[in-house]
């Protein structure tokens, strides 16, 4: 009975709209994804216990296993930044040179780099930078991880560049990463420009509603030649980014390997050049509080990823995607419509794009209307538009490294991560049917 497709299909609705609510409840996401499984799970062929203990748990093992030194590095390396007055040196020098209210533009253009440059991981590695000039600026973290976050999906997912998200079309399109450039460079401007307006708008709404700097205490020093040099904390950053790269792009080394490698490196190099500040703290402080300072947050990103997991077991997950796949319409919009559905259901743009590609990419470019450059742009901005609703599990590490709740940030992450990204695919979509 509850394997049916109709009631299936309510309880795996149910089951996102109460971890939805719970979330904005103020219940820790790592139970709300709990409690939405067990609701879900009802509906799977498995059962409940075999959902819960093998599908959840697996999927929380899982997402341990692939991230477990990436979540201790950032911790390692964001802890010993700002114990040592790293961190602080770094706002304080970048908010005197360009201003306090170009913080949140500073992180935007430090984030742009780094997409650019192919470091999937970025967010680990601007959350240390976010913290000094938020704090510096007297700005909220919500703004900090909107101006990391909230650029990515213009920039990765619109501008034909060789990263993987516009890799995987390639393949079942016969198409390139730089397929349909006018159309992704127009897509890519349109995100941009909206997001930078919607962070404009969110400072200057914070500074009139008197929002300061609401994380934890920055270290601070008496007075300001007591911080440690800009140069050496800057430098600090710069060997985590220019290290994920030789480790990513020379060495061949897998991307989340990359970055903690290169995190722990960028942590070393700090305690190096701020070795007398690190004796006073204590170095055993430094590698056990440091090191397990984000251990809660790689558990609770695991139980979204296996909330998601059990959602996909369940009898209407393959009936929601075909029913949509049958609808008659131009194909560009079908195409459109059914990434978009993919990805909420997926809660992950990347796994939806390739389950579309697998079982609708080849007809699709053999269609006689269908121009296969123009769907592989249209499909890699799209899978951007509902692949952050809460029940996201890349939503939750974003929220969970920056220390923030969804009731706390997903206001902005929701305008930045699904609305702008919906209107620059409709944008992208308009694009194809005129000229394509």
């Amino acid at each position: 009975m509850f394997t049916s497709i109709g009631v299936s299909a309510a309880l795996l609705v149910i089951g996102i709209v109460v971890f939805v609510l719970l979330c904005y409840k103020g219940v820790h996401t790592g139970i709300a994804a709990l409690i939405g499984a067990c609701i879900v799970g009802i509906s799977t062929p498995d059962g409940l216990l075999s959902s819960i203990f093998t599908t959840f748990a697996g999927g929380v093992g899982t997402f341990v296993v692939q991230m477990f030194f990436v979540f201790t590095a950032a911790g390692l390396l964001g802890y010993v930044m700002q114990e040592t007055g790293a961190s602080e040196s770094i706002g304080k020098k970048m908010t005197s040179l360009l201003g306090v209210d170009r913080a949140p533009y500073i992180l935007a253009i430090t984030t742009t780099i780094l997409l650019i440059a192919g470091i999937g991981t970025y967010v680990f590695i601007v959350v240390v930078l976010s913290v000094s000039l938020m704090s510096a600026a007297n700005l909220p973290r919500r703004i900090g991880l909107i101006s990391c976050i909230g650029i990515a999906p213009a920039i990765s997912f619109c501008l034909p560049l060789p990263n993987v998200p516009n890799s995987l079309p390639t393949a079942f399109l016969k198409t390139s990463t730089f397929s349909a450039p006018v159309l992704s460079i127009c897509t890519g401007i349109v995100g941009i420009v909206l997001f930078f307006l919607y962070l404009h708008y969110t400072v200057k709404k914070a500074r009139k509603n008197g929002e300061g700097y609401d994380g934890p205490e920055v270290a601070k020093a008496e007075e300001a030649k007591d911080l440690p040099p800009f140069s050496t904390s800057m430098a600090a950053i710069l060997v985590v980014v220019i290290l994920a790269l030789v480790f990513q792009n020379v060495f061949k080394i897998e991307p989340t390997w990359s970055t903690a490698l290169a995190q722990f490196s960028g942590a070393v190099f700090v305690i190096l050049t701020n070795i007398k500040r690190c004796k006073n703290i204590g170095f055993v402080k430094i590698f056990s509080q440091g090191s397990t300072g984000m251990w809660p947050f790689l558990l609770l990103a695991g139980c979204v990823m296996g909330f998601g997991l059990v959602t996909q077991q369940t009898a209407s997950f393959d009936w929601l995607i075909q029913k949509i796949f049958s609808v008659q319409l131009n194909p560009y919009i079908t195409a459109c419509i059914s990434v978009a559905f993919v990805a909420g259901l997926c809660a992950d743009g990347i796994s939806a794009m390739m389950m579309w590609l697998g079982m609708f990419g080849a007809q699709y470019a053999a269609m006689p209307d269908v121009n296969p450059h123009a769907l592989h742009r249209l499909l890699v901005c799209t899978t951007q538009t509902f692949d952050s609703l809460p029940h996201s599990q890349s939503t939750a590490v974003s929220l969970s490294i920056f220390g923030l709740t969804h009731k706390e940030a997903y206001g902005g992450v929701f305008v930045t991560t699904v609305i702008i990204p919906t209107i620059f695919s409709l944008f992208a979509l308009a694009g194809c049917i005129i000229f394509y």
